[in-house]
């Protein structure tokens, strides 16, 4: 098995994006963006990777306020 720094529309996806660590979903975010770069380079975008991508910015989005939170209060 070869390995691939993309995600596939067919490969797992973590159901609960909170429990990763920050390097673990900022490498599930590149992973997804190398997908759809690769999905775009042949005219055959997934509507699967488009949502987990969603979902990946989504939580960077919440994590990005907590910490902005954080620094106004410390």
């Amino acid at each position: 098995m070869s390995r691939t720094y993309r995600l596939e529309p067919d490969e797992s996806f973590p159901d609960d994006l909170t429990l990763l660590s920050d390097t673990e979903l900022e490498v599930l975010n590149s992973r997804l963006h190398r997908e759809l770069d690769e999905e775009y380079a042949h005219i055959d975008t997934q509507m699967e990777t488009q949502s987990r991508l969603d979902e990946v910015n989504e939580e960077l989005n919440r994590r990005d306020a907590i910490s902005t939170s954080h620094e106004r209060y410390s």
